[in-house]
């Protein structure tokens, strides 16, 4: 677990907040979603996007949309 992250755990301020974390990194295995410590959101970016290009008018993306919020299982 990273020093920033501790820090903010022990932080009387921080560790009462809710916290969103960009699962991402740079290098090999950055991909860090589910990664994450208690009391972290992991922001779940095939969620964004698809949400995004949904309600951009790509309509033909209702399916993915709702299999991403029912809680898609290929994360």
């Amino acid at each position: 677990q990273a020093a920033i992250l501790k820090a903010i755990h022990q932080d009387p301020v921080l560790s009462r907040v809710k916290l969103i974390a960009e699962p991402w990194d740079l290098g090999p295995g950055g991909y860090m979603v589910g990664r994450f410590p208690v009391h972290w959101t992991e922001l779940n970016d095939q969620f964004r996007d698809t949400a995004r290009r949904y309600w951009k008018g790509d309509e033909s993306l209702i399916g993915g949309l709702a299999s991403r919020i029912s809680g898609s299982s290929d994360l």
